[in-house]
């Protein structure tokens, strides 16, 4: 037996072992009450603090809005809480577990029972942060749920996920499929990304960067930000003479849907800028350009063109819209958004 074949018997042994423990206790996650008892969970209070640990958040959260999506029993949306955030959690079921923790604790977590798919900016607003945590490899479609968090995010978003490295090693991003019962002999477990796969994905999704966080054993979590580490001139060198829509060239940009992409025309760009050095920021999301070039909008005094796909979440009416380049930077400008198609 090859040391791969091992690992994959051992990931599946650990999680058959889980699964067994889940169904005698009820509970998966460990979660400290105030009368001194512990809920006996699969994962120990030990563990899912040093997971929590693990992700570098700022220890007083006050002031900040957090998702917790596939919550489960409520460890991570409690523990948010107790550091002072406004919380809402959400699950495709509702969990009594959930529900009895929240009482005992005197919680004030929002639960909603929902899919990550019909997550949406319109029905719970957006948050600073996200988690998703353990939820990934359930999904059937798992770029489309990343761009479902993408825009309800507006800072950043903790992704942990089941990974292959550790019993497939491959020079190239994959994932790896389970049509039935393959993984954990659970059949709700679909996809097995590897890192590079997985953080690739946050971006295809509209991360503009992420870190990884934690990496242990077939699990990886990543943090994954909504905008670029852009530095702003104290006096902008960048001239932006216009924003467009980059099909019809009119001052109405759609928000979202497939036709969803801007254009800058300006002046003053260096001259070796390129979609790789060319970022765009709109209402303080970042977006990286699909071509920056000669214009080819007509009724526009400008040297340079930069067609960009708009990023994920934004409002309806006038937003703010900047250039970076190679640390120069252009004034800030208004642009107007419209609403869009859903595709």
């Amino acid at each position: 037996m090859s040391q791969n074949e091992t690992q994959w018997n051992r990931i599946n042994e650990i999680d058959r072992a889980n699964n067994r423990k889940l169904i005698e206790t009820g509970w998966f996650h460990s979660i400290e009450l105030p009368d001194g008892s512990v809920t006996p969970g699969v994962r120990s209070v030990a563990e899912l603090k040093q997971l929590y640990a693990s992700f570098g958040l700022p220890e007083d959260l006050r002031g900040k809005r957090v998702l917790d999506i596939g919550c489960w029993d409520g460890f991570m949306s409690y523990e948010a809480e107790r550091r002072g955030a406004e919380v809402t959690a959400i699950d495709f079921v509702r969990r009594p577990n959930f529900f009895a923790a929240r009482e005992a604790l005197g919680s004030r977590v929002t639960f909603h029972e929902m899919s990550v798919y019909e997550v949406t900016r319109d029905q719970l607003g957006t948050f600073d942060i996200v988690l998703m945590l353990g939820v990934l490899y359930h999904l059937q479609h798992p770029l489309l749920a990343l761009q479902k968090v993408c825009e309800i995010t507006r800072d950043l978003a903790i992704i942990e996920s089941h990974v292959i490295d550790s019993f497939i090693s491959l020079p190239f991003p994959a994932m790896r499929y389970y049509e039935t019962d393959e993984l954990g002999e659970t059949d709700d477990n679909w996809w097995g990304p590897n890192v590079d796969c997985l953080e690739r994905m946050l971006r295809t999704a509209g991360y503009r960067r992420s870190e990884l966080v934690m990496r242990e054993n077939d699990r990886a979590a990543f943090k994954a930000f909504r905008c670029d580490e852009l530095a702003v001139e104290p006096a902008p060198s960048i001239e932006i003479v216009g924003v467009v829509h980059s099909f019809t060239y009119l001052p109405q940009i759609p928000r979202r849907g497939r036709q969803a992409f801007l254009s800058v025309l300006a002046n003053q760009m260096p001259p070796d800028a390129t979609c790789e050095n060319v970022t765009i920021t709109v209402d303080g999301f970042s977006t990286k350009p699909v071509y920056v070039g000669p214009p080819g909008a007509e009724g526009f005094n400008a040297t340079c063109q930069i067609n960009a796909p708009l990023p994920l979440g934004l409002p309806l009416g006038q937003v703010e819209a900047q250039v970076f380049c190679q640390g120069q930077s252009s004034s800030v400008v208004m642009m107007e958004l419209i609403e869009g198609g859903e595709w």
